[in-house]
């Protein structure tokens, strides 16, 4: 379930911007067509996946001086639109700007799905990713089995989906995640 706190007339970015920082920390708020939605406090499986997931990056960035830097949730504002989503971690290039709660132009974002990410609100979110064109890659990462698929750039600008049985692949930052490696001490449903 999603809070939503009304506006009129609808929010802009900067204004979002501006009500992120009064919320008190823990908050997950995205802005959907100028109106800031809270979103549901994730499942502890959710947070350990997520955990599993960028300890991984970080590995791999610290052994191999990678350019780019993981995060956890950020705001990704949706180019055109009083929007923006928020991957659970996303991977942007390190252009040294530490102190902004909003990443502008990542390259591989990861979504752990929930229960209320149901196949239209998926659509929505592959839609607004894909419309962020620095964006390389979705990776979508489900809870409840072991079964991850990677929504990437094809030619005309959209976002294809493969499923990965063993292993992602993300060529776009030079990285390779087993499932061994996200699903590591997740108990399953």
């Amino acid at each position: 379930m999603r809070a939503a706190e009304t506006r009129d007339p609808p929010m802009s970015l900067d204004g979002f911007l501006a009500f992120l920082a009064e919320r008190p920390a823990g908050e997950r708020w995205e802005l959907a067509d100028g109106v800031p939605l809270m979103n549901a406090q994730p499942t502890r499986r959710h947070d350990w996946i997520q955990t599993n997931i960028l300890e991984s990056l970080r590995q791999h960035r610290r052994r191999h001086g990678s350019p780019w830097r993981p995060s956890g949730p950020s705001q990704v504002p949706v180019p055109g639109e009083a929007r923006t989503v928020a991957p659970d971690i996303l991977v942007a290039p390190d252009d040294g700007r530490h102190d902004l709660c909003v990443t502008p132009s990542p390259l591989v974002v990861f979504e752990v799905l929930s229960p209320s990410d149901t196949p239209r609100r998926q659509a929505s979110k592959l839609a607004a990713y894909a419309a962020v064109a620095s964006i390389r890659c979705v990776v979508l990462v489900r809870q409840d089995r072991r079964a991850v698929t990677v929504h990437r750039r094809n030619p005309v600008g959209g976002l294809s989906p493969a499923a990965c049985p063993e292993s992602v692949d993300l060529p776009e930052i030079g990285v390779t995640l087993t499932l061994a490696a996200i699903y590591d001490d997740i108990p399953l449903a």
